[in-house]
C-alpha cells in the first residue's frame, strides 16, 4: 500500500471545530491564507491500528471526558462529597494516559475504510490565566508597546534630513521626515530637468498634505502638563494581521476647499528587510485625508516590528483500522506495492523528458515528414549552384536533357541562351549556372572579361529565362527592359581565374555575371 499524503477539508475543519485546545499558539487572523499557510495537515502514513486497540484509545477518551465533566460538577457543590474508588482511580490514569499523549482521536470513514486519526493537543498558554495574571498581562503589553514605540522612533530619526519621492500619474509626493509632506507636479524630464528626484512646477498649485509637530514648540510647552505630548501621541504602534507597525497621524496641511479643514495625513512605517527606504504607495481615503506606507529596513533592527513567522502546520496522522484477520492481506499488498515501486524505480527512460516531451525521440521533428521548414529569413545568404553548361579553353559542355529536365528547365530555351552567351563572350570562357536563393531560382551567365572590356560588357542587358510551362516571348521581352539591364549592371561581380604564371595582362582579368530570371 503507497504512502499518502493528502489535505482533507472535512477533517481540518473538524480539528479547528473541536476542542479549544487544539488552538493554534497564533491568534486567529482573517488576513491569514489557511490553503497556503493551513493550520493542520493530514496525513496517510502507511501503517494500520488494530480495531481492538482503537475502540480501547475512543473509550478511555470518551471515559476520560465524562470523568472531568463529573469533577467539574461536584467542584462547584460544596455540599457534595466523593469518596475514592478503585474506578475513580482508573478513570484517572485512562485520563493522564490521554493527557499524557498530546493527542485526541477521533475515527474517520473515507470511501468505504475507517481510519482512527490523532489531533494533535496544542496549547494556547491563554486559558488557564487567572484575572491578576490577565492584568498582570495587559500591563506587560502596554509597557512593551511604549517600549517599542520609542525604539521606533529612535530608529526612525535616522531619516532626518533626507526626503523620499513617489510619482503617480500627474502628481508627485515628497515625503521629509520631521518636516512635512507635500503634492505637486513634476516638471517634465528634459535638458537641464533631472529624472530624479522630481523637480517642482512653480506655475501649477501644490499642496501640503500634512506636517511633523514643530521640535521647538516641544520645548516650550516642555514646563505645561496641559500641553506637553507624550510619546504616543507623536506616534502609535498598532498590530494588523500579525504584524506591527508604527503609525504618526499629521494635520496642518493646507486648507481643503471642499471641507473647510486643514488637509491630514496618517503615515504608517513599515519593517521590510529586503529594501531600502520608500514609498510603498499613497492614496485618498475621504476628501483631503490621506494614507501613506513606507517600507523601511530600519524597523527591522527591533523584534517587535518583524514581520511574524509562518508556524508549522500541526500533523493530524489517520492509520486504517483493521481486524486481526486482515492485516495478513494488507501486509501481503503492502508487499506488492513495494515491489512495484522498485521495479518502477529501477526502470531507467531511453530519453529524458522535459516538460512531457521526450528530448530525442523523434517524435514530432526529425523524422521523416516530420522536417521544420525554414523561413525565408533563416534561408538568406544560403546559395545552391549548378553548372549548366560552359565554355573553358574554346571546349563547350553542358548537361544532358535528362538532367536539364531533372532541374526543370527546356533544353531548347537553355540552347538559346547559351548562344546568346556565345554572342556576349566574344570567344572569352563563359559558364552558365542555375543559382536557388531566397526560396528563388535564377540562371545566372558569367564571362570572363578584361578591365578595358567591363564598361561594354556592363551596358548589356539581362536576359529573362521563363522556366517550362512559361512563353519565350516573355522571356525575350524582359531581357529588353532598362530594369532587367540596370540589374545585371549592379551585379557584376569581379574574380582573378587562377594562371599558370603571373602576369600584367592576367591580373587585370575578371569576370561578368549576367543573370537570366528563371520564372517557375
Amino acid at each position: 500500500m503507497i504512502r499518502r499524503i493528502r489535505t482533507l477539508t472535512p477533517l481540518l475543519v473538524l480539528a479547528c471545530a473541536g476542542s479549544g485546545a487544539w488552538a493554534s499558539k497564533k491568534a486567529f487572523n482573517i488576513q491569514d491564507d489557511l490553503l497556503a499557510y493551513p493550520q493542520f495537515q493530514v496525513f496517510f502514513p502507511d501503517e494500520y491500528i488494530l480495531d481492538a486497540r482503537a475502540r480501547e484509545l475512543l473509550q478511555n477518551q470518551q471515559e476520560s471526558s465524562s470523568a472531568s465533566a463529573d469533577k467539574t460538577f461536584s467542584e462547584g457543590n460544596d455540599a457534595q462529597v466523593y469518596l475514592g474508588s478503585r474506578k475513580d482511580q482508573s478513570e484517572d490514569v485512562n485520563k493522564e494516559t490521554i493527557e499524557g499523549s498530546g493527542f485526541t482521536y477521533e475515527e474517520m470513514l473515507l470511501e468505504g475504510q475507517r481510519y482512527l486519526c490523532s489531533i494533535p493537543q496544542v496549547d494556547n498558554g491563554n486559558r488557564d490565566q487567572t484575572n491578576g495574571a490577565e492584568s498582570t498581562s495587559k500591563e506587560d503589553e502596554q509597557r512593551e508597546i511604549a517600549r517599542a514605540t520609542d525604539r521606533g522612533l529612535e530608529l526612525l530619526r535616522e531619516m532626518e534630513g533626507k526626503c523620499m519621492y513617489y510619482i503617480s500619474g500627474w502628481w508627485s509626493y515628497s515625503f521629509c521626515y520631521k518636516k512635512q509632506i507635500k503634492q505637486f507636479h513634476a516638471l517634465p524630464s528634459g535638458p537641464g530637468v533631472p529624472n530624479y528626484p522630481p523637480i517642482e512646477d512653480s506655475t501649477t498649485h501644490s499642496f501640503v498634505l500634512g506636517r511633523f509637530p514643530n521640535s521647538g514648540d516641544d520645548e516650550d510647552l516642555e514646563g505645561d502638563a496641559e500641553h506637553k505630548k507624550t510619546t504616543t501621541d507623536v506616534a502609535e504602534l498598532q498590530t494588523k494581521g500579525g504584524s506591527r507597525y508604527l503609525v504618526q497621524r499629521l494635520g496642518g496641511g493646507t486648507k481643503c476647499d471642499l471641507t473647510g479643514k486643514d488637509r491630514k495625513i496618517e503615515v504608517q512605517f513599515h519593517c521590510h528587510p529586503q529594501s531600502t527606504d520608500r514609498i510603498g504607495w499613497i492614496k485618498e481615503l475621504t476628501t483631503c485625508s490621506y494614507l501613506m506606507v513606507i517600507y523601511t529596513p530600519r524597523l527591522c533592527n527591533d523584534v517587535a516590528f518583524l514581520p511574524p513567522q509562518q508556524d508549522e502546520a500541526h500533523a493530524i496522522e489517520c492509520r486504517e483500522i483493521l481486524s486481526e484477520e486482515e492485516v495478513s492481506d494488507w501486509e501481503a499488498n503492502r508487499e506488492y506495492h513495494l515491489a512495484q515501486q522498485l521495479v518502477e524505480s529501477a526502470i531507467t527512460p531511453e530519453f529524458p523528458v522535459v516538460g512531457d516531451i521526450e528530448v530525442g525521440a523523434h517524435k514530432w521533428v526529425g523524422s521523416e515528414g516530420k522536417q521544420i521548414e525554414k523561413g525565408r529569413v533563416a534561408s538568406i545568404g544560403e546559395e545552391k549552384i549548378e553548372v549548366v553548361a560552359k565554355r573553358q579553353n574554346g571546349e563547350i559542355t553542358r548537361l544532358s536533357k535528362e538532367e536539364l529536365k531533372k532541374y526543370g528547365l527546356d533544353p531548347e530555351k537553355i540552347e538559346t541562351l547559351k548562344s546568346r552567351l556565345e554572342e556576349l563572350a566574344k570567344g572569352k570562357d563563359w559558364t552558365l549556372e542555375i543559382v536557388e536563393s531566397n526560396g528563388e531560382r535564377g540562371l545566372v551567365g558569367t564571362v570572363d572579361s578584361n578591365d578595358d572590356e567591363k564598361e561594354d560588357h556592363a551596358a548589356q542587358g539581362s536576359i529573362s529565362q521563363p522556366a517550362q510551362g512559361t512563353t519565350a516571348d516573355k522571356g525575350e521581352s524582359n531581357a529588353e527592359t532598362g530594369e532587367e539591364k540596370k540589374k545585371a549592371d549592379e551585379k557584376i561581380d569581379h574574380y582573378e581565374p587562377e594562371k599558370s604564371g603571373p602576369t600584367t595582362d592576367d591580373a587585370d582579368d575578371g569576370s561578368e555575371e549576367i543573370f537570366f530570371k528563371d520564372e517557375l
